[in-house]
């Protein structure tokens, strides 16, 4: 079966892979995987992230975790959609500064980040629901770099604030410098966390 399939390019690869793994025939798609990492040389991370996207959805994260630490001795250079994976991963795994890492490597791993929506708003709610306020400064400073930062990006902040009972300095400051509006939620959460605790004024500023 080898010397049958040894001349299949990665594009024929990533088709009967992907077909294997649409059957659940997981097992025989990592054969063929095996195969493929033995014969091509062009190390695109789009064939094993099929893989990886297996075992993510099917809640293997340690598995997941141990095929990426596989991809890394061979000299795979992780792309974007490697780190979004993971990123996804982590979040059912509900692990935040995994999550935070993933995500901050995805959106650098790329020259223009195109927000996925859905991940930001996903990220942001696991941070909020853990009154993470490092986190929630790190993934503003995240966006930011990304010039991704809008009234909502602030809102999770302050609510993330908030669930820690604390109060954040400068945040109308920092909005006005990212050129960005104050609506009324902002207004009411910048109310509601100026009764609270004085927390530090965050790095980065």
């Amino acid at each position: 079966m080898k010397s049958t399939y040894r001349k299949l390019n990665d594009v024929e690869y990533t088709c009967m892979i992907t077909s294997l793994l649409k059957l659940e025939e997981l097992e025989e798609a990592k054969k063929l995987y095996d195969e493929w990492e033995s014969v091509s040389p062009t190390k695109d991370s789009r064939v094993p992230n099929l893989l990886l996207a297996a075992y993510i959805n099917n809640d293997q994260m340690e598995t997941a975790e141990a095929f990426y630490d596989r991809m890394v001795q061979k000299d795979i250079v992780p792309g974007y959609t490697t780190w979004e994976l993971l990123t996804w991963g982590y979040l059912r795994q509900r692990q935040v500064d995994k999550v935070l890492d993933c995500f901050k490597k995805a959106v650098s791993s790329v020259r223009k980040w195109d927000p996925d929506e859905k991940l930001v708003k996903e990220v942001s709610s696991i941070v909020e629901e853990f009154g993470n306020v490092e986190g929630a400064e790190q993934l503003l400073v995240i966006l930011r770099r990304a010039g991704y930062v809008n009234t909502e990006t602030y809102n999770s902040l302050l609510r993330t604030y908030a669930k820690a009972g604390k109060m954040p300095l400068i945040v109308a400051e920092r909005m006005k410098k990212d050129n960005v509006e104050i609506d009324e939620e902002t207004k009411r959460l910048l109310q509601l966390t100026s009764k609270m605790h004085v927390s530090e004024i965050p790095i980065g500023f």
